[in-house]
C-alpha cells in the first residue's frame, strides 16, 4: 500500500518537539515493510527572514527523499479561508496527481482537511484524523464550519483521537459514524520505560532535584486551555502540597495567560513550582523518569499523549475528566480529579500518599497493550483497508 502523509504540523531541526505524535506514525508506518509512505506537509509563504519565515524552512525531521514540503498561500487570524482552500488545493493536487497513492491519510480539519473535497473529485481515498483542537477552535466560526463540514461529508474515513471528540462531533454530524473511529496516540514502550530505583535517583541528581522530596511532573504549554493557572492556585493554596515539588515543562507564549502563569509561579508561596522551557522528546523521557506522579490538569484536550507517556515511564496520573483522559485512568493507570477547578488538592495529596502502589512495569503493559505501537499500527491500516473498498 502507497500512503500519502500530509500534516502541516511535524517536528523540524528548530522545533524538535512539535508534531511528535505525527513523526511517530510516520516511522511506524515507513518501518513496516509491506507499506510505502510518503510525508507532505503544507507550509505558508512567509516575509523572508522573519521567525515564521525561519521555522517553515527548518530541516523537517525525517527522511529527506520520503518528506516533500508544499508551499501555500495562506492569511493571519484564518482570514479568506476560501482562498486558502483553493490554493493549498491546487498545490496539493499538482503533487498528488504526479504519484500513485492508495490512501491520502490527512491530520487535522484545518487547513489540511479543507482539501478534501477536491481530493474526492480526484478520485483519492482519503483517511481525516481530528485531534480535538483543530474542531473545537473552528467549529463555532461559520466561515471555517462551512469548509470543515464539507471536509467530512467527503472523506471516506473519519478518525477520531479519543471517545468525548467522536460524541461531540457526532452529535453534530450523526451520519459520520458509519465511517468513523476511534485511534488512540501511541507511545513507544520501549523508549518511554521505568527506571530502577538506583537509574531514576541519578537521573535526579542530574537534574538537580532534591532526592528528600517528592515530584509530580505536568508537560504543557502556556494556554488557557491546558489549565496551569489552576494547578498552581491548587498549590498556592494548600499547604499539604508545600513538601512536592511540582516541575512543568512547556513553552511560554506571548500572551496575557503565559504572563499571569509566571506571575503566580513566581509569587506562590512554598517556593516550589519549576518551569522548564520545552525540551526535545528524548531529553523529556528523562524528566518521566525522574518523577514519581503526573498531573494534567487540562481544562480541554483531545487525547493527550503526555499521559501516555508518562505512564509507560512508571508514573501513575492525576487527570481532569476531559477528553479521553478517563479512559487511560479507568484501565488502572491512575485517577480523574474533580477539585482543581475549586483548588481542592485532595487528589494531589492521595496519590502523593499512594502512588508507590503503583508497579511502573505493569503501567508500561498497560500502555503497551493498549496504546503501543502494534495495536496502533493494526487498527490504523484496518481503517486505510476500509478507505480503498469504500
Amino acid at each position: 500500500m502507497k500512503i500519502a502523509l500530509i500534516s502541516h504540523l511535524y517536528p523540524t531541526k528548530l522545533y524538535p518537539h512539535q508534531g511528535k505524535f505525527i513523526q511517530d506514525q510516520f516511522n511506524l508506518l515507513a518501518d513496516n515493510g509491506n507499506n510505502e509512505v510518503e510525508l507532505i506537509v503544507p507550509t505558508p509563504f512567509a516575509l523572508p527572514f522573519t521567525g515564521r519565515w525561519k521555522a517553515n524552512h527548518s530541516a523537517l525531521l525525517s527522511d529527506e527523499s520520503k518528506n516533500f514540503r508544499v508551499r501555500y498561500l495562506s492569511f493571519p487570524g484564518r482570514r479568506f479561508p476560501e482562498i486558502i482552500k483553493r490554493h493549498l488545493s491546487k498545490k496539493i493536487l499538482s503533487f498528488l496527481l504526479r504519484k500513485k497513492y492508495d490512501v491520502v491519510h490527512l491530520h487535522w480539519a484545518y487547513p489540511d482537511g479543507v482539501v478534501i473535497p477536491d481530493l474526492q473529485d480526484a478520485e483519492f481515498k482519503t483517511v481525516l484524523t481530528i485531534h480535538g483542537s483543530d474542531w473545537y477552535q473552528t467549529k463555532d466560526t461559520p466561515v471555517l464550519s462551512g469548509l470543515i463540514e464539507e471536509s467530512f461529508s467527503a472523506s471516506d474515513r473519519i478518525l477520531y483521537s479519543g471517545p468525548k471528540l467522536k460524541k461531540d462531533i457526532e452529535t453534530v454530524f450523526p451520519e459520520l459514524s458509519e465511517k468513523s473511529d476511534i485511534i488512540y496516540n501511541m507511545v513507544d514502550t520501549e523508549s518511554y520505560s521505568p527506571l530502577s530505583s538506583g537509574d531514576k535517583e541519578m537521573v535526579r541528581k542530574k537534574l538537580n532535584w532534591k532526592l528528600s522530596k517528592k515530584h509530580a511532573l505536568t508537560v504543557a504549554n502556556i494556554r488557557h486551555e491546558k489549565g496551569l493557572d489552576l494547578l498552581i492556585d491548587t498549590i498556592s493554596q494548600n499547604k499539604e502540597l508545600a513538601d512536592i515539588q511540582f516541575h512543568i515543562v512547556g513553552n511560554r507564549e506571548n500572551t496575557e495567560y503565559s504572563d499571569s502563569v509566571i506571575n503566580s509561579i513566581e509569587d506562590s508561596p512554598f517556593n516550589n513550582i519549576e518551569l522548564i522551557p520545552a525540551v526535545s522528546p528524548k531529553e523529556l523521557i528523562k524528566y518521566y523518569q525522574a518523577a514519581d506522579f503526573y498531573i494534567l490538569p487540562s481544562r480541554r484536550e483531545g487525547f493527550n499523549v503526555s499521559i501516555l507517556e508518562a505512564a509507560a515511564c512508571g508514573l501513575p496520573l492525576v487527570c481532569t475528566n476531559v477528553g479521553g483522559n478517563a479512559e487511560v485512568t479507568d484501565k488502572g493507570a491512575g485517577i480523574i480529579t474533580y477539585g482543581l477547578e475549586n483548588a481542592d488538592s485532595s487528589d494531589i495529596v492521595k496519590m502523593a500518599a499512594g502512588y508507590t502502589d503503583y508497579d511502573p512495569e505493569e503501567l508500561n503493559e498497560l500502555i503497551k497493550v493498549n496504546y503501543g505501537k502494534s495495536a496502533f499500527l493494526k487498527r490504523l491500516l484496518a481503517n486505510y483497508k476500509k478507505a480503498l473498498n469504500s
